[in-house]
Parts: structure tokens; sequence; C-alpha cells
């Protein structure tokens, strides 16, 4: 039996990235207090002054003052920066079952403006994208909405980020000072960052000897968690890579 098939025998793996980690049920959640974690982007339109035109403005008066605007209203304000617009659009979009590219930018306009609750639309609405699919301004948009709550420890945000950076992914290939980024923020976490960065080398079909060194250190570091279920499933795979090692090698 290779490594492979022995990996997806194991009882707790935490998350669904990679060829290998997307056939793995997500059992472990988020930090529910660190995914609260907020920050402001791009505060977006903050008075109706700002607004261009008196329709536009007009508009904005009907929403605050609780009238029910059209789709193309709310996009309207929404596409001037307006995030109660936007996440007001992203709520009737889930529901009429929106395009997810629409679903995430207007997600990521209203958690641009601090909408942390937005978060979890737009990355939902993401993992429904192809690689490609989004591009230029609109795909630009969501990196820097995700990154920015990445970066100030939102543990929903960092989880994406790893999920969405990756050959054939919608970010594409994981440059060494995302990685840098990513393992600097996960410092102060649970070792569940580590377990992921191995899960993802040992997803790979032919993995090399550095590579193999790196998910090691990567698990080594997992095996340390105060978190039961990541030092387990950590421990659980070192043993079946020295199992395998000892067959013969690795082989994918």
């Amino acid at each position: 039996m290779t490594l492979r098939s022995l990996i997806l025998m194991v009882p707790v793996v935490v998350f669904t990235t990679g060829a290998l980690a997307q056939s793995v049920p997500l059992t472990m959640p988020v930090d529910p207090e660190t995914a609260k974690i907020s920050v402001v982007t791009d505060e977006g339109i903050t008075s109706t002054a700002q607004l261009p035109t008196t329709a536009l403005r007009d508009l904005r008066r009907a929403m605050n003052e609780g009238a029910v605007l059209e789709d193309d209203d709310l996009r309207a304000l929404a596409d001037r920066g307006d995030s109660v617009a936007a996440w007001k659009l992203v709520k009737r979009l889930r529901v009429d079952g929106g395009a997810p590219a629409d679903v995430a930018h207007y997600a990521a306009t209203a958690a641009a403006a601090g909408r942390v609750y937005a978060l979890n639309d737009m990355i939902q609405a993401m993992h429904r994208l192809e690689p490609g699919q989004v591009t230029g301004a609109r795909l630009n948009h969501l990196i820097a909405v995700l990154y920015a709550h990445a970066w100030v420890g939102n543990s929903v945000a960092l989880d994406a980020v790893i999920s969405f950076n990756g050959e054939g992914r919608l970010f594409g290939a994981l440059s060494d000072a995302t990685r840098a980024r990513i393992l600097e923020q996960a410092e102060t976490m649970d070792g569940r960052v580590e377990l992921r960065f191995a899960l993802d080398l040992l997803a790979k079909d032919d993995l090399s000897e550095a590579e193999k060194a790196r998910a090691t250190s990567y698990l080594a570091k997992a095996q340390a968690s105060k978190n039961l279920a990541v030092m387990t499933t950590a421990q659980n795979l070192i043993a079946l890579m020295n199992a395998d090692t000892a067959q013969g090698g690795i082989q994918n």
C-alpha cells in the first residue's frame, strides 16, 4: 500500500486542500475568537455626499431609510464602495443563486469596510471559482481583503490564503514570501498550519527528498501542538512516513 493510500486512512485529518486533502473531510474548526478579527482596508462610501450623482444619493438615502432597493440599484451603490449596499446585495445573491464571482466581489467590499461577517460568504464563493475565472482588479480586490485579514490574525482568512495559493489554484503558485508570512503568523497558533503544509506536500505524486524533509519538519512542529487532534494527526503521519521509508521509500 502506498503512503498516499495510507494517509487517507488516518482517522483525523484537518483540512481540505490539495489533491489528497480534498478527499478528507474537514474535522477541525478554526478558532472562533480569531475568526472575529477584522481590519478596514477600504472604508468605501461613508457619507451620502461622497456619491457623484443625485440619483445615487437618493438611492442611498432611501436605502438608509429602510426602502427595499432593486438589485441593480444595490449594485450601483456597491460599485461605488457602499459596504451596506454590498452586504445587502450579497444576501440577495445568496438566496437567488448569484454568480460566485459577484458574491465574492461584493462580500469582499463589505469585509474591506470592517464587516468581518462577510468573510465567510466571500471565501465560500471563492471556493466555487475556477482558476482564471476572476482576474485583474477583481482578483486583486479579493487578495487585498483576504491577506489583510490573515496578516492581522484572522484564522478563517489565513486558512483561505493557504487554500487559494498553489499550482492550479485561484491565486496561483505559492511564493516564498507568502509562505514565510503564513508560517510567521502560525508561530502563535496550534500547529494546524504546519500540518496543512505537510498534507499538501504529501499529496504530491512525486515527492523529492527536499520536500520529504520539509514535510517532516512541518510535522515535527505540529506534533508539539497542545491541540490533541493536530498532535495526534501529526504523530500518525510521521509513523506512516517512517514505516513507508523502512519499506523502501515514499511512493505516491
